[in-house]
């Protein structure tokens, strides 16, 4: 059994909790997509250009600390986490003097309810390392554009949400759920992994 299940699962999950059993199960590998490899070059771009910009090295807990006491504005960006069962990647957070924003960056401008599960995920995970005494921001970001497209203050609700979904995914991998396709064939049709489903609509 996984200690800990990586926050991008959630996404996954929300997706279509299959593509889990699929993947993780079942062992089924999906060729790597163009859109997947777009998305890791342009967060590379991304992770580059803010090194070259960055003024300061800091910690986290240093950068909530000098974000409160001096009243400034700081940013970071690949921030490694890891709570009591989730570990992750946050592209960026924003460290502001009354609060912080868990940044996401995604592909498009809608802000789909399986991005927004994984930014909670990220939300949760990242509260339980550093028990942060503010306000924490959900948002997701046009990755292309740089525009945030959603923003949302992470709630108790949330946090149930992730947990809830965490624990279902620890019933799949385990064997003890019964895995259900998503039954939308506009899902299936995009999906990594429409080759090699066996309940996929078409």
């Amino acid at each position: 059994m996984l200690a800990r299940i990586p926050v991008s699962w959630l996404h996954s999950y929300g997706y279509c909790e299959y593509q889990i059993y699929l993947e993780h199960v079942r062992g089924v590998e999906a060729e790597e997509t163009p859109e997947m490899q777009e998305g890791r070059e342009a967060h590379a771009a991304m992770d580059e250009a803010h090194k070259a910009a960055a003024e300061l090295e800091l910690d986290v807990d240093e950068a909530l600390t000098k974000a409160q006491e001096e009243q400034i504005v700081l940013s970071a960006r690949e921030v490694q986490v890891k709570g009591k069962q989730l570990v992750g990647c946050i592209d960026e957070i924003v460290f502001l003097p009354d609060r912080i924003m868990i940044v996401d960056d995604k592909p498009g401008n809608i802000a789909w309810p399986s991005s927004k599960l994984q930014a909670w995920g990220y939300c949760l995970t990242f509260e339980e390392q550093y028990e942060p005494n503010m306000p924490i921001i959900a948002g997701i970001r046009n990755r292309d554009t740089g525009y945030e497209i959603w923003a949302s203050p992470y709630t108790r609700r949330n946090r149930e949400e992730v947990l809830r979904a965490v624990s279902r995914i620890r019933q799949l991998l385990d064997g003890e759920a019964i895995p259900v396709g998503c039954r939308n064939p506009k899902k299936c049709r995009a999906c990594r992994f429409n080759g090699s489903c066996d309940v996929r609509s078409v």
